[in-house]
């Protein structure tokens, strides 16, 4: 029995200990990837949450959530350094069965996405 317990405990610990990440495919990071924090702001307003951490960038983070028979909540986290977006992460939760056949995050990606 402790073997097993043993491999159990080493296949987890394997799968949190890698440090690639890879990159979400989604017009959202796409569009917001590089570019200045100007650019955002005028597209998505300021935050919703604000974090500035000790190393110098912040963390803005912003919500759209549908409510209803398509409830969907989804959570857009961008990593700013010197002014300019780094990284994009998008994490959804369908919140109803119908939730699945509908996209997530459409209030954002439609402001994002738009034409100046």
């Amino acid at each position: 029995m402790k073997p097993l317990l043993t491999l159990l405990a080493a296949t987890a610990l394997a799968g949190c200990t890698t440090s690639d990440v890879k990159p979400q495919d989604d017009a959202i990071v796409t569009a917001l990837t590089g570019k200045p924090i100007t650019f955002v702001t005028n597209r998505l307003g300021l935050p919703n949450r604000r974090n500035e951490l000790a190393t110098g960038s912040m963390v803005w983070t912003y919500f759209d959530n549908d409510k209803g028979a398509n409830a969907k909540a989804c959570r857009v986290s961008l990593s700013i350094r010197d002014g300019v977006v780094e990284r994009v992460s998008i994490a959804t939760e369908n919140q109803s069965l119908v939730s699945f056949v509908s996209s997530s995050c459409s209030r954002i990606r439609s402001e994002v996405t738009r034409s100046s």
